[in-house]
């Protein structure tokens, strides 16, 4: 007893110390650092699984409803702590410079959160961003075992509630998703993120 009430404390003092950055760590099979991850040679496809959810102005949006484009995904909540201060401007910085490329890819951001972020919350978070919402769907109306579903099974990684710190561990990676539904690029979307080799790589993949 004495040894798990000591490992426990350990845990808790690491926690501590370390910050959120500890709670983020991607948890997908392809775990490295690079800013670009292919997994479009993985052994078994990684397919977006149904969806049913309702954007920022209340418009429907399922996977089916993006069948033939490309889009790029992520998840986020709107009283993120962490990381998400992060991934969403770098965000925002890639889906401008994409535009100005004339590289036609959408995105779309799965919150974790959705019993409190409402449409209407997810439209005050994408314009404090900057977002453009021609282009950037943000998504709920479902709920948080349908995300964490949705998360396990398309993006290789579970989401978990951190009470205590009034937090959701989540994905940090950037995913590519192909017309046809399978992600077929991770990208690094918090402090390793580069511009630069993301639109690059994006650029020609989409141009194949």
């Amino acid at each position: 007893m004495k040894k798990h009430l000591l490992f426990g404390g350990l845990i808790t003092v690491i926690l501590l110390i370390s910050g959120c950055s500890f709670l983020y760590e991607d948890t997908s099979e392809s775990s490295q650092s690079e800013a670009v991850i292919d997994v479009s040679t993985a052994e078994e496809a990684w397919e977006i699984t149904d969806f049913v959810a309702v954007n920022q102005d209340g418009e429907d949006v399922t996977n089916e409803s993006l069948e033939g484009e490309w889009w790029l995904t992520k998840t986020i909540f709107t009283r993120c702590p962490t990381v998400c201060m992060v991934m969403t401007p770098n965000m925002a910085e890639l889906q401008q410079t994409l535009e100005e490329e004339e590289i036609n890819v959408r995105v779309v951001s799965f919150t974790v959160d959705p019993e409190f972020d409402t449409p209407e919350r997810l439209k005050d978070y994408g314009e404090a961003y900057g977002a453009n919402f021609e282009t950037w769907d943000f998504l709920t109306g479902y709920t948080f075992e349908d995300i964490n579903t949705l998360t396990l099974d398309s993006l290789k990684a579970p989401l978990q509630k951190i009470p205590e710190q009034n937090d959701i561990m989540h994905p940090t990676r950037f995913y590519l998703v192909n017309p046809d539904g399978q992600i077929v690029r991770m990208y690094s979307g918090e402090s390793s993120f580069d511009l630069d080799v993301t639109v690059d790589d994006i650029k020609s993949v989409v141009n194949q």
